[in-house]
């Protein structure tokens, strides 16, 4: 899903005082992996990004109002003797990426190049990496990403309650009635079998037998 922009960060770039560049951190099993399109290195949180410069391609984050998962295509192009070169893109190929985390960002920086704020467009998960190569030239990985919206679609063991929500706000009773609603059984339309039988539990049933009713004739 796509994030806001503080407000401080949009009226910089109202005022054309800003300019922005693309992130994208690789949650993998060995560490974190990072890229922006930048020139040369960039350190966040603890994190040093590899320059890739106009080598790195996001595709438009979309949304829908259903909130269901929207797939994303990530592209990084490598050229030789850079600091995005095709070994250093090879390289994925000894990790474990398979539903690893990714989350793409965008920084945003003053016309002096200091950093004003680092926001969030995308989370998700990596689903396939493909590669393709020229010879003699550059290489190109295409990332296939799964939005983390999936994780609303999946269901777990237990539903959260009523105490659950007070943790979170003791005056917060929204959940109060949600153990009855999953568990209380509700009858609609005839019980099994009511069309063959002269009694029964059904509300028609139950009318039929009333004192002094008598069938027409």
């Amino acid at each position: 899903m796509a994030y806001g922009i503080d407000a401080s960060t949009l009226a910089e770039l109202q005022a054309g005082r800003a300019n922005d560049r693309y992130m994208v951190l690789f949650d993998l099993v060995s560490g974190y992996y990072g890229f922006w399109g930048g020139l040369g290195t960039f350190s966040y949180n603890a994190v040093t990004y590899v320059g890739a410069g106009s080598l790195i391609g996001v595709e438009d984050v979309g949304q829908v109002s259903d909130g269901s998962a929207v797939p994303l295509i990530l592209t990084l192009t490598a050229i030789p003797n850079s600091d995005l070169s095709p070994d250093v893109l090879a390289s994925i190929e000894n990790e474990t990426y398979h539903q690893r985390p990714v989350v793409i960002m965008t920084a945003y920086f003053s016309t002096a190049g200091v950093l004003i704020s680092v926001e969030t467009e995308y989370r998700g998960y990596v689903d396939k990496i493909t590669h393709e190569h020229v010879v003699g030239g550059e290489a190109v990985l295409r990332v296939h990403l799964e939005s983390k919206a999936r994780d609303h679609t999946r269901r777990g063991y237990r539903m959260r309650s009523d105490a659950d929500q007070r943790l979170i706000d003791p005056n917060d009773g929204g959940l109060r009635h949600t153990i009855q609603a999953a568990t209380v059984p509700i009858l609609w339309g005839r019980t099994e079998g009511e069309g063959q039988k002269t009694s029964g539990n059904g509300l028609f049933s139950r009318w039929r037998e009333r004192p002094g009713r008598q069938g027409h004739n």
